[in-house]
């Protein structure tokens, strides 16, 4: 069976950030199988979201993303607010926030630039897509063929001591 080629705005932000993660997390995601629970980390995500809107921002929907914060200026210039809990710009962060700047370009037409917030650090980080494209093909290409393989193995990275839902699921409390 082949891979089907899917449009950038198909693909969902969050699968961007987590084929840069965890593979076992990008399948489980991609065959809509989810594990949410209660730690401090989903809660703090959804607290972000929810609280971090801005007078002059607004939610959008893209296919299947949400960006959270787009804000239009006087001279038309569009920008991506995405707010993460971090002290620095993980390349999860960065691949997402890109995704969200190609969806309004291939979908719209709308060339964007992306300010990535980390509240940990209160640092600021500017993203233009144009430097980011050759991962973010790489990250699309990953996402695709996930959706055709079998789930992979867990393996153990950093991720999986930072709060992840799916710890128990892949380690049964180990």
């Amino acid at each position: 069976m082949g891979v089907e080629r899917l449009r950038p705005e198909e693909i969902r932000g969050t699968d961007v950030s987590y084929s840069q993660i965890c593979d076992r997390r990008l399948w489980l995601s991609v065959h809509n199988i989810y594990i949410t629970d209660g730690t401090e980390f989903v809660m703090e995500g959804k607290y972000l979201a929810e609280n971090r809107e801005h007078p002059g921002f607004s939610r959008v929907k893209v296919g299947s993303n949400v960006i959270d914060n787009l804000e239009i200026l006087p001279d038309g210039t569009a920008l991506v607010h995405e707010y993460k809990r971090g002290r620095k710009a993980l390349k999860a962060d960065v691949l997402q926030l890109a995704h969200y700047l190609n969806c309004l370009l291939s979908g719209y037409g709308v060339e964007a630039r992306g300010i990535l917030h980390l509240t940990g650090s209160r640092k600021v980080v500017e993203i233009a897509l144009p430097e980011h494209l050759q991962e973010l093909q790489e990250a699309y290409r990953k996402i695709e063929s996930m959706t055709v393989s079998e789930i992979p193995q867990a393996k153990r990275n950093w991720f999986c001591r930072r709060g992840c839902s799916y710890v128990e699921f892949c380690w049964g409390g180990r």
